[in-house]
């Protein structure tokens, strides 16, 4: 009978031991690493309030650097715009500033590191800002002449993949590294 059960016992190790595979993925599936985005906005290049309620073209410019990843499977990058502007709380006077409204695309850029120059024109195309108490109330196009000292724009990124996929970047900051804002002073 022991011999039986030895035997057995031998042929259920040997089944078992056929079966196992050495997976190099275990215990984490297999990742893909992609370049990120990270955004370097100085002082010196928000919009002046002047030149914006002015009748010329008032610009900024801000700098993004791609690192990390594999820079060959994107294809371009997706440049998105969101206004951060003031409302007035109900029961207060003080204005608080806030994100709200759409996320709208600038523009495409190729997948290196550069610097984005743009208008406030361009900026503020296709834009909102909120009337009412909280940013997500009633909203009204976005003029040059409603533009206040303090409020800016917050720019954000998508990966275009060679291959189609779409990566979105969605900072949990209002600024860097993955997002930055372009203010107007």
């Amino acid at each position: 009978m022991k011999k039986v059960l030895f035997a057995l016992l031998v042929v259920i190790s040997a089944l078992g031991a056929s079966g196992c595979e050495d997976d190099p993925d275990l215990p984490f599936p297999k990742t893909k690493e992609y370049p990120q985005i990270y955004t370097n906005v100085t002082a010196g290049n928000a919009f002046k309030l002047t030149e914006v309620q002015g009748t010329g073209n008032a610009a900024a410019r801000f700098d993004i650097q791609v690192q990390g990843g594999n820079a060959n499977e994107v294809e371009a990058i997706q440049v998105y715009r969101q206004f951060v502007g003031f409302n007035v709380p109900a029961g207060t006077t003080a204005p608080a500033l806030g994100v709200g409204g759409p996320t709208v695309l600038l523009r495409t850029v190729p997948p290196t590191s550069g610097t984005i120059e743009l208008t406030i024109d361009e900026v503020i195309q296709g834009l909102t800002r909120a009337t009412g108490a909280t940013q997500a109330g009633a909203r009204t196009a976005l003029t040059r002449a409603s533009l206040r000292t303090g409020e800016g724009f917050r720019f954000t990124y998508a990966l275009l993949l060679k291959d189609g996929t779409r990566i979105e970047y969605n900072p949990t900051f209002l600024n860097a590294p993955f997002s930055g804002i372009v203010t107007i002073q």
